[in-house]
């Protein structure tokens, strides 16, 4: 089983990347292979300066490094974004990455099965900064498909923790739901792949 996580977050070791990186070594006690990307250690540009060619089933004419992000999520059986929240929204980082998508899939179809079954969040956002606004942000592309993705969110406060520290990973209580977490997403990921056989 391949897992991929992806960290939308600006700083390299903060919570996202920390939290990312604890579930990734869970998931290595199961067996899996494991990556982790940090997105702000790569080229990631919003859609600008096009003519829609992505509607006229053309190629992109931005060149940067977001395909290959949605080549490895495709490749993986498991996908983890960890995002922080800024300003009560996710990351524009994530919101650069996730308007691309109509560059990359051809078809909702496409989109859904390859991409959307395999996704799961973890957020980082205090409530009293609209954490669980930007918790229903990273919901929407879910609404009327009939399955939700797992999703985590961790206010640092509600811990006892100051965010800019990144230190949430040291609280029992974070690492139980983590531990929680990637049980889940390994139950979810053979469920999955025993339909998809089942339907062959």
């Amino acid at each position: 089983m391949k897992v991929l996580a992806v960290v939308f977050s600006a700083r390299k070791e903060g919570n996202c990347s920390k939290l990312a990186t604890y579930c990734l070594d869970r998931f290595r006690e199961y067996g899996s292979e494991v990556e982790i990307i940090k997105a702000s250690q790569l080229d990631i540009r919003s859609c600008n300066h096009c003519n829609y060619e992505c509607f006229a089933n053309k190629e992109c004419p931005i060149k940067d490094d977001i395909p290959d992000i949605y080549k490895k999520c495709e490749n993986a059986d498991i996908v983890i974004f960890a995002i922080p929240t800024y300003g009560a929204h996710l990351s524009s980082m994530y919101f650069a990455f996730a308007e691309r998508s109509q560059a990359i899939f051809k078809s909702f179809d496409h989109y859904t099965k390859s991409f959307l079954k395999k996704i799961n969040f973890i957020i980082v956002g205090n409530l009293s900064a609209g954490g669980d606004m930007a918790l229903h942000e990273a919901l929407y592309s879910f609404a009327n498909l009939g399955f939700w993705p797992e999703v985590l969110l961790f206010p640092s406060r509600e811990y006892g923790k100051n965010s800019i520290k990144g230190d949430l990973i040291e609280v029992p209580e974070v690492k139980k739901r983590l531990d929680e977490f990637v049980k889940m997403l390994v139950k979810n990921a053979e469920r999955r792949r025993s339909t998809s056989v089942k339907s062959k």
